[in-house]
């Protein structure tokens, strides 16, 4: 991977011209730009699957942003977040995506709804500027904060990527809980709730954006997030701050 970015700074930020007969390497950080009509008829599908499957509840929906760029952070609890959390806010939303994702069988899908891969359990610098620049340019970016679905069924510790990517970038940050989506396959009409909170953005104490910062920034929207869910779902975020912040949404 270093050596495809060397090659590209060297080149004035171009992707590396092909040699010898071989096609050169995608880009996999520059998310693929869906036509419009084939994302919207995908969404339109796909509402329609989960309404057959599920009862989704959409709460407060008015928080929504009318557009981008922002960002939104939500907790996970099943794979069938990934397309429910976006489903019903307006325009494509970009996200993060595991990196093995793009080298399975549904590589192809990932990259058709518009996402990047980040490499889990480091800190991958190459996808943090990814999601700036998709932000930098409009964009609606998603993040799971928690970095893989939990397994307890309720919230465990956030990843600091949420607080960096949000200081760095200073766009709205929309918490979005959702809880019952880890019953849809379980469960044939399972009730399925996607609640968006208030936006906030968030700033650094002074000029430069510090550790505590960070740390500070992604714990402020996971408690917010908390705050949203039933107290079974809060896990390690259901503190008095979580009860506090919710009774003041």
């Amino acid at each position: 991977m270093k050596q495809e970015v060397n090659s590209a700074s060297s080149s004035g930020g171009k992707p590396p011209v092909a040699s010898q007969g071989k096609k050169p390497e995608k880009n996999l950080y520059e998310p693929y730009s869906t036509p419009r009509i084939l994302y919207e008829a995908l969404r339109g599908f796909l509402i329609i699957a989960f309404s057959l499957v599920a009862r989704v509840r959409l709460r407060k929906r008015y928080n929504i942003p009318r557009k981008g760029p922002y960002i939104i952070a939500a907790n996970h609890l099943s794979w069938t977040d990934i397309p429910l959390v976006p489903l019903y806010v307006p325009g494509k939303v970009i996200y993060m995506a595991k990196e093995e994702a793009f080298y399975s069988k549904v590589g192809w899908l990932v990259r058709f709804l518009g996402a990047f891969p980040v490499k889990r359990g480091e800190a991958d610098r190459q996808s943090l500027r990814a999601a700036e620049t998709q932000l930098k340019n409009g964009k609606v970016f998603a993040i799971f904060a928690e970095g893989t679905r939990s397994k307890t069924r309720t919230m465990k510790k956030a990843q600091a990527g949420l607080g960096l990517i949000a200081l760095r970038a200073g766009v709205p940050v929309l918490p979005v809980a959702i809880w019952g989506s880890e019953n849809v396959l379980r469960k044939f009409g399972a009730e399925v709730t996607i609640s968006y909170g208030e936006p906030v953005v968030l700033k650094p104490k002074g000029n430069r954006i510090t550790r505590e910062d960070i740390d500070n920034a992604t714990e402020e929207v996971m408690h917010r997030i908390a705050a949203m869910l039933p107290p079974q779902y809060r896990g390690v975020y259901g503190d008095a701050q979580a009860q506090e912040q919710g009774s003041q949404s």
